[in-house]
């Protein structure tokens, strides 16, 4: 009999000490609170004089988030996930949303790579959570304008591709070929709504929202990004304990992409003036040019 009492208090003991676990305020869904990610600062660049700069090349690329490297990029589709957030989710939450993004200091949000023209709060959130009023038939069965919304949680598992603005570049006085990210687009679908003709009033009305053909572009000056992206992990493959921030990601290079164009005196696209198999071939001799351009620097 005390030995069953016994473990009856043992199994009691465990169950209480593994709830507390999951419920603690503090702690959260983990065994130990997480702070590391939190109090980092944005990680420091080495500086660079123009003087030091003896050849530099400006690149465009593209992540397509559905590849296997760039699925920590776009999981998880719960926000609510052990704490965890998705990228286009946290760049949501902490520059779209945020009303505490606001004022001089505030990260704008432009409607170009040239970052020069901005969105206002109002136009933009009409792109992230679309409305429309449309006509649609009450309880009673009259016809009566309708305000509908597609909020940002049914858009962002739609969110696929993003974009880099970047300049390659030849550092002399540390002999080394290094990168800098300039600028950050995120490709948001865009939705229009479709009517239908009601059979017992003959009235078209509202009957769901249609995806067009071509997304809109909304691009982040990337250094304004850092600070917010330091402190949000990103989830990590082999070692949870040691996880890496967003802006780890970008800044390591840890992430899949292809080049999509590269300065040039017409301005073009590489889809401009070829496609299919010859457009990759093209992405892949910029890619290899400005490798070459480093190796051939040196003497073996």
């Amino acid at each position: 009999m005390k030995r069953i009492a016994l473990i009856f208090l043992l199994v009691t003991m465990f169950v209480g000490f593994t709830k507390a676990q999951v419920l603690d305020p503090v702690l959260g869904a983990r065994a130990y609170k997480k702070v590391n990610t939190q109090g980092d600062d944005a990680t420091h660049l080495s500086y660079l004089r123009e003087a030091d700069v003896m050849w530099s090349k400006r690149i465009w690329r593209t992540l397509d988030l559905r590849q296997k490297q760039n699925l920590v990029l776009y999981y998880p589709l719960d926000s609510a996930t052990l704490g965890k957030r998705s990228f286009i989710q946290v760049v949501y939450d902490e520059f779209v949303a945020n009303p505490e993004n606001i004022g001089p200091d505030a990260v704008k949000i432009y409607k170009s790579y040239e970052l020069r023209e901005p969105y206002d709060h109002d136009e933009l959130m009409n792109y992230f959570q679309p409305s429309d009023s449309v006509a649609n038939i009450d309880m009673n069965g009259n016809l009566v304008d309708t305000v509908v919304t597609k909020f940002f949680g049914d858009i962002k598992n739609e969110v696929i591709k993003i974009r880099l603005m970047e300049d390659w570049f030849f550092d002399k006085q540390r002999s080394v070929l290094d990168v800098r990210i300039l600028a950050l687009g995120v490709e948001i679908p865009l939705y229009a709504t479709l009517t239908d003709v009601d059979p017992f009033t003959q009235q078209a009305i509202f009957s769901q929202w249609d995806k067009k053909d071509e997304p809109m572009v909304f691009w982040f000056y990337y250094p304004a990004m850092r600070p917010t992206l330091s402190i949000h992990e990103c989830f990590q493959r082999h070692n949870d304990a040691a996880r890496i921030s967003f802006d780890g990601i970008f800044i390591t290079r840890m992430f899949s992409s292809y080049i999509t164009k590269e300065e040039n005196v017409y301005d073009r696209y590489i889809k401009d003036y070829t496609a299919g198999l010859d457009a990759l071939l093209e992405a892949e001799r910029v890619s290899n040019e400005i490798g070459e351009f480093e190796q051939n620097l040196w003497e073996y």
